[in-house]
């Protein structure tokens, strides 16, 4: 099965390249207000803001374009911007499992997929139906699945044995690509 074709886009893309161009504007202005007041001026010893009014901007004035506060700015800003558009653009974790699917002779590949999140429904729906199980929780990466369960019962060995069973069973009526490990916890609830 291709992933490439299956790969989700990370959700955090847009907040992350809006971030990053903002970074990377500033940064880009930071060096251009640079360039001209080098060009206007003739030295980068020339002041940051050349009318103080505020106390900011007296605090800014006494700052010079060679200073290496401003310099260290710029290159924090554009270092930011760049961290965080590399962060936005590349791929998010594997929330696919392959799927192998009998598919028809007038139909050529035939590719299908599931969410980790739907494994997870899975998993959680498998062991609940075990006796004794009051509650379930289960979560799934691209490799394996953990199920924790909560039971009033004092001896939780015998449920945990057949809460793995049930899950392992369920997973193998599925014709996954790769078969994800399955790891089950018990905790016990006051009843």
């Amino acid at each position: 099965m291709s992933t490439r074709l299956l790969r989700k886009g990370p959700s955090r893309i847009g907040p992350a390249v809006v971030v990053a161009l903002i970074l990377l504007f500033l940064a880009v202005g930071l060096g251009w207000a640079g360039i001209a007041a080098f060009v206007s001026n003739g030295s980068v010893a020339a002041a940051l803001i050349e009318a103080p009014g505020s106390g900011i901007a007296e605090a800014a004035g006494n700052l010079h374009w060679n200073s290496a506060v401003v310099i260290a700015v710029g290159a924090i800003l554009a270092l930011l911007g760049l961290i965080a558009f590399i962060l936005g653009v590349s791929p998010g974790a594997r929330r696919i499992f392959g799927v192998r699917a009998a598919g028809s002779e007038n139909i050529g590949d035939f590719e299908v997929a599931l969410p980790t999140s739907a494994l997870s429904q899975i998993a959680a729906a498998a062991a609940d139906g075990v006796d004794g199980v009051s509650g379930v929780k289960a979560s799934s990466n691209a490799k394996s699945t953990i199920v924790t369960f909560s039971t009033p019962i004092r001896d939780v060995e015998p449920i945990r044995a057949e809460v793995e069973a049930a899950v392992k069973d369920r997973f193998a009526s599925i014709s996954f690509d790769r078969t994800p490990t399955v790891k089950v916890q018990a905790r016990r609830s006051q009843s």
